[in-house]
C-alpha cells in the first residue's frame, strides 16, 4: 500500500532504496498539520489544513527539452539555481522539501524493468527504505524513506520510448499530512509528451 494511498493510519510494506523488501510498519498521521506557506513552523488544525490546501496557488511547469509538464504549488516551491540541462530542481519556501524533474534520452533502449532496477540500486546506495512499488508497461513508481524524509518517485518512458522522464519529491516525515494531497496532485499532473 502506498504512503499516499489512504489518509487513515496504515500498515505498509517497507524495503530499501528502489529495491524490494517486506517489513510491516504502522504509519500514524498527526492530528495537527503545518501552515501552507511555511509547512515546518506551525501546527494548524486539520480543518485549517484543508482550507490551506484549497488556497494554494498551483503553477504549470513545462520542461523545454522534453515537453514534460507538471503542476505544482508555486506558493510553496520555487525553481532552484542548481538546475541543469539534465534536471530541474525546485525547493520549498522552508528549504526542507525538494522536487526534481529529470529528463534524458533513452539512448540504450532501456525498459521500465531496467530503469526501475537502476533506480532501486541508486536508492539502496542512499540507504533508502522502499515501502511501495508499482510498475506498468511505460512507468513505475517507488516511494519510501531516505533518512528522515519521505520520497516519491515516478519515472515514465515517453515519446515512444525515446525519452525517460522522472519526477521525484522529498520532504520531512513530519510534513506528510501537509504534502499528502500535493504529491497526489503533482503525480497525476505529471505528463510526459
Amino acid at each position: 500500500m502506498s504512503l499516499f494511498a489512504t489518509r487513515q493510519p496504515i500498515a505498509i510494506a517497507v524495503s530499501i532504496g528502489v529495491g524490494v523488501g517486506t517489513l510491516i510498519m504502522p504509519i500514524h498521521v498527526p492530528a495537527h498539520l503545518p501552515d501552507a506557506r511555511n509547512p515546518s513552523t506551525s501546527n494548524t488544525p486539520t480543518t485549517q489544513h484543508r482550507l490551506d490546501q484549497q488556497d494554494l496557488e498551483y503553477t504549470r511547469y513545462v520542461d523545454a527539452k522534453t515537453g514534460t509538464a507538471i503542476t505544482y504549488p508555486g506558493s510553496i516551491f520555487s525553481k532552484s539555481e542548481e538546475s541543469t540541462d539534465q534536471f530541474t530542481k525546485f525547493i520549498s519556501s522552508d528549504k526542507l522539501a525538494t522536487f526534481y524533474l529529470i529528463s534524458r534520452y533513452n539512448d540504450h533502449n532501456e525498459t521500465i524493468a531496467d530503469l526501475s532496477a537502476t533506480a532501486e540500486d541508486a536508492l539502496a546506495e542512499e540507504k533508502a527504505l522502499i515501502t511501495y512499488r508499482r510498475a506498468k508497461q511505460d512507468w513505475f513508481v517507488l516511494s519510501g524513506f531516505i533518512n528522515s524524509k519521505i520520497f516519491y518517485r515516478k519515472t515514465v518512458l515517453s515519446n515512444d520510448g525515446k525519452a525517460i522522464v522522472t519526477f521525484q519529491i522529498n520532504f520531512p516525515k513530519s510534513q506528510k499530512p501537509f504534502y499528502y494531497d500535493i504529491v497526489e496532485r503533482m503525480s497525476w499532473s505529471f505528463k510526459p509528451r
